[in-house]
Formats: structure tokens, sequence, C-alpha cells
């Protein structure tokens, strides 16, 4: 489990400097230190659980496997500039963007009537919904979040919080709103480090359990303060090698695999 995390972060990072150093371009977008986020969260995931999330968002096709030749351009070619979220099943590899316009800057509420239809058919699918945006632009998805609580839907929310340890911006009333979001809807909030893959996975394992058990949903606040940046690859690199878990000649395997796939990416593209 410690190698699949690592080698998904891993990818999303030698993404991201190939792009920076003008070798490729991608449709979609890479938030450099947050793919530990997306990647702790989906990783548990059973083939028919579902990702709900922003369709540019590049940890989250690394985290379902989309191959990177739907992914890369190489550098001057022309790039759509469509935004919508997608839902993304474990399934597939292939996500198509929901055309409604409903959905364009909310995947929670997507995500809610998905978990919706899962309860109603009395599956034990689960729906993992990722906020792109700061925790301050959520309220509106307050409805959404309320009706998931009421119902015990399947689902875990996660979003990000810049710099919430800051008791100033703790007196931002959106802020303030969302940090009791989940206490006054009925379920759990889950406060995790975002740049540790580890904490968020662990944090999402306890969150998916419940929600295939029937108890409801979870809300999981990953802060990322800019202020203490840490690197979440750095950071899980020293974490696998305190127990025992690293090994140089594999991680040179994971990049050179990486650089093959890119590659054949941009012969295709």
């Amino acid at each position: 489990m410690l190698r699949r995390m690592y080698s998904a972060m891993l990818k999303c990072r030698m993404m991201e400097e190939r792009v920076r150093n003008g070798n490729a371009v991608l449709v979609c977008d890479l938030a450099a230190g947050h793919e530990a986020i997306v990647i702790g969260a989906s990783v548990d995931l059973k083939p028919e659980d579902t990702i709900a999330a922003s369709h540019r968002n590049f940890a989250a096709h690394v985290a379902l496997g989309t191959p990177l030749k739907y992914l890369l351009k190489k550098s001057g070619a022309n790039i759509s500039n469509e935004s919508g979220a997608s839902l993304f099943s474990c399934r597939c590899a292939l996500p198509g963007p929901i055309s409604s316009a409903a959905f364009l800057a909310d995947p929670f509420n997507l995500a809610t009537g998905l978990a919706l239809s899962h309860k109603l058919e009395k599956k034990t699918n689960v729906v993992v919904a990722f906020w792109d945006e700061d925790a301050a632009a959520l309220v509106a998805s307050h409805e959404a979040l309320k009706f998931a609580g009421i119902h015990k839907l399947p689902i875990i929310y996660v979003t990000r919080s810049a710099g919430l340890d800051d008791p100033g911006l703790r007196k931002h009333s959106a802020l303030e709103e969302f940090s009791f979001l989940a206490k006054d809807y009925g379920f759990p909030s889950i406060l995790v480090d975002g740049k540790d893959v580890v904490a968020v996975w662990r944090a999402a394992q306890e969150s998916i359990h419940r929600a295939r058990n029937g108890s409801g949903p979870t809300l999981i606040e990953c802060q990322t303060e800019p202020a203490n940046f840490k690197d979440p690859l750095a950071h899980m690199q020293h974490y696998m090698t305190r127990r025992g878990a690293w090994d140089d000649g594999w991680k040179r395997q994971i990049v050179d695999q990486i650089n093959a796939e890119t590659k054949q990416a941009m012969r295709l593209r």
C-alpha cells in the first residue's frame, strides 16, 4: 500500500516537472503538494466505488489509472479551456465530463446524488468527493451535506484548507461555518495533515468503512498550510525508510516505468 501511494504521487510530480520544463502540456491541472490528498483518500476504493472531482484534477486521473496519452499534449499544442466536473468510476479509465451547468463548480452536489442512488438501491458502493477549491468556497454545498447527513448517505467529502491553523483566519464567517458543518448535520469531521498521505489514507479507511456499513458520510478536512510547506513525496520517503520499506532500486524501476509511459504517450499525441 505504501508503494502504491508513493508511485502515484511520484507520477504526479514527474508530470509537473515535465510541464514546468516545457517538455509537455497537460490537459488538466496539477496541484503540486496536494497529490497526497487525492491519492490517500482514494487508494483503498473498490472497482464499484466512485470518485467525484473536477475533470481537470490530474491526481484523480492518476488514482484511477487513466493512461497518460489522454492527459498529455506536446508543448505548443492547443488545449481545451473547458471546465466542469466528472464522475470517475474506479472501473473506468476514461471519465466523461458531466454536461449539466449545475455541476460545473460543485462536484459535491453531483456526488451526493449518486450516493443517494446507492442508498436507495441498497448497495455498499461508496462515493469520495473532492472539493478542489479552498474550504471558504464551500457555502454553496451546505444543502448537499445536510441532505447526506439526514439520509446517512455512503459518501466521503474531502476538502483542503490553507492556513486554517491561524486563529485569525478562523474568525472568517465562511470558515467558521464550515468548521461546524459536519457536527451540525450529524456526521463526523476529521482534520488531517494534507501533506501526509498516510494520515489521509488512515482517515479515509475509517470513513469508507463507516459509509459501507450504513453509518453515513464523513467530512475529511486536509490542511495544507503554505507557511509550513512539507513536500508529501519527501515525507513519504522518510516514512517508508524508517519502517524498512524503502528501496532505491525499486524507485528507479518506477521512474523508468513512468518515463516509458510518458514517451509512449507523447508519440501517440
